[in-house]
């Protein structure tokens, strides 16, 4: 590996869109899950390796915790590829409305599967990500993705053929939070 021998990841974890991104030596790795099937696909851009992946529709699952269990195996089926050093995951948004109890039955399922087998990880406050990586704790997300493609220069955008934040958002999220826990 060249410049950074420990292999991080960062998470942007959700119930609908969640990213994983993987520092590989100076490149970058990112995993997401997306309900859009034109963005299950595999793109490449400089330093970063794009892969998607489609997460079934909600209806198609049993229950929620089964749709959860999905999400949490596929990150792991991820993690467990790689030979990680540590994990980084984006903390709850405290200012957070909606359906914040599944967002935390979805990301506690991933923190224990990471404690039992023993893969260390660290929660960050999204505002530390956003003051530390772009400057401001209270970056909107077309400043994060602009910031993001500014630094990996990987058009996001074209690369995904679309125009939507999702999972444009997400990806930049990951990235920033990866690049957060390589200062650490």
């Amino acid at each position: 590996m060249e410049m950074n021998s420990k292999v991080i990841v960062g998470i942007d974890y959700s119930t609908a869109s969640p990213c994983i991104c993987v520092s590989v030596g100076d490149d970058y790795d990112f995993h997401y899950l997306t309900r859009v099937k034109k963005l299950v696909e595999y793109n490449e851009s400089g330093k970063c390796a794009f892969n998607g992946y489609l997460l079934p529709k909600t209806k198609d699952f049993l229950s929620k915790t089964h749709q959860y269990a999905h999400i949490m195996k596929w990150a792991m089926d991820i993690i467990d590829s790689y030979t990680i050093d540590h994990v980084y995951i984006e903390d709850y948004a405290f200012g957070a409305t909606g359906k914040v109890f599944h967002i935390g039955e979805n990301t506690g399922l991933l923190k224990h599967k990471l404690m039992r087998k023993s893969i260390p990880f660290t929660v960050v406050p999204p505002t530390v990500i956003k003051k530390e990586m772009i400057g401001k704790g209270n970056a909107k997300k077309e400043e994060i993705v602009e910031q993001f493609i500014k630094e990996t220069e990987a058009p996001l955008f074209s690369l995904l053929d679309t125009t939507t934040m999702n999972p444009a958002s997400d990806i930049a999220d990951s990235y920033f939070i990866c690049k957060y826990g390589m200062q650490q």
